[in-house]
């Protein structure tokens, strides 16, 4: 039932402090068991959504309308939340400590980011194989609510939660460790929620968000749009009614929870949820802080459930044709490649006409500033199901782009 290979569950071969205990998805076969798409049994009649204040709608005007001056607020980064993280440096884990820029060395830095519920051990395997294949580093971040950055951690992430205050704490995160300018990031990869997140990182980067400030307004002081950015099976429109089913259900149960066993046991005879999703959720747990026995949700679900209203809120489409068809200056260029899942039935002819409508699709030419990929025998979980074919498709971009 292990959607993470087993290989993550091994010892890492670089420790310089001791690794937190954090979730470890699982799958069943290739349904493809994930937070994103969960496929179970429970009704949706058999738990009533939970009532939430609209998010406002945002207007993605093109850059060209935007302008590019911005503001030269300062950045502040003694005063903003910060991003747990774990390095990969040439396919070995180092998790997070006061690594510097000098101490990974002078290569590029790609930035992963795991999907709903997840946390950034989940990319670990195409993380690791990436970086014995090519020369960059990957940064992996625990998104807010997620992993170790949650509000019972160090780290404060005041409301709203959204992609937008998603996007500014990697801002905050990425400022300290002096990835800016030149050595901004070279690259994003995110999965689902991730690829949603990553897409408004690029976007707001092209419009010179406010955020992105280093106590200056010029390029070296500011982090540059990445050269390229992997969204993997993140598929436009709502979340999948299937998420917003599960999270009502766990967020129906008091805690603590006593036992995983008895929340397995719960879910499947109680609230008709499939096997495989009930042990993963069991997965999630952890134990208790101080006096109180039982356990508790490794995750943030008051912010997992706000992640999730944001969906209809972002205008997937308009916001890749605004990064790939405004023309910036050569050398600050995005490419969008988009990976599909070919067993994921949520890629529907419309959503693909959609897509292939950008101007900056062009038949999928190798020149296209937005590209298509389908990964025919995997499902949602691409790293997983097919994580040679992912890596392999990730590398030859990535080194294409180093030779224009």
């Amino acid at each position: 039932l292990l959607a993470t290979p087993i290989s993550n569950l091994q010892a890492p071969l670089m420790i310089r402090r001791p690794i937190q205990k954090s979730l470890l998805h699982i799958g069943k076969g290739n349904r493809g068991v994930h937070a994103s798409y969960l496929q179970t049994s429970l009704p949706t009649s058999s738990v009533a959504l939970s009532p939430r204040a609209p998010t406002p709608r945002r207007q993605h005007a093109p850059y060209a309308s935007v302008g590019l001056a911005g503001s030269t607020r300062a950045f502040s980064a003694q005063s903003q939340p910060k991003l747990a993280y774990e390095w990969i440096v040439d396919g070995k884990l180092i998790p997070q400590s006061k690594v510097d820029v000098e101490e990974v060395g002078d290569k590029e830095v790609i930035v992963f980011l795991h999907g709903l519920l997840g946390n950034a051990k989940n990319l670990r395997t195409p993380a690791k194989k990436l970086t014995e294949q090519i020369p960059i580093n990957a940064l992996l971040l625990d998104v807010r609510g997620h992993g170790n950055s949650t509000n019972s951690s160090s780290s404060k992430f005041a409301p709203p939660h959204n992609f937008q205050a998603c996007v500014s704490d990697i801002f905050n995160t990425l400022h300290p460790l002096g990835f800016v300018g030149d050595r901004s990031p070279t690259a994003v990869c995110g999965h689902s929620l991730g690829g949603r997140i990553a897409l408004e990182y690029v976007h707001r980067l092209c419009r010179r968000d406010d955020d992105n400030r280093g106590g200056g307004s010029d390029d070296t002081t500011t982090i540059q749009p990445p050269k390229q950015i992997w969204i993997l099976d993140s598929v436009p429109g709502q979340a999948h009614p299937s998420v917003h089913n599960v999270l009502n259900t766990i967020s129906s149960l008091s805690l603590p929870i006593s036992s995983k066993n008895w929340l397995t046991k719960t879910l499947i005879e109680e609230h008709g949820m499939d096997k495989g999703v009930a042990m993963w959720m069991a997965s999630n747990l952890k134990q208790c802080v101080g006096k109180e026995k039982g356990f508790e949700w490794i995750f943030d679900l008051e912010i997992a459930n706000e992640l999730v209203d944001n969906f209809t809120d972002q205008d997937f489409v308009q916001m890749i044709q605004d990064v790939t068809t405004i023309a910036p200056p050569p050398s600050k260029q995005s490419t969008i490649h988009l990976v599909k899942a070919g067993k994921n039935k949520e890629w529907t002819p419309q959503i693909n006409s959609n897509l292939q409508s950008i101007p900056s699709y062009q038949n999928n030419a190798p020149e296209s500033t937005f590209q298509m990929h389908t990964l025919e025998k995997a499902g949602h979980w691409v790293h997983v199901d097919d994580c040679e074919g992912l890596v392999s498709l990730m590398a030859d971009g990535l080194r294409r782009r180093r030779r224009r």
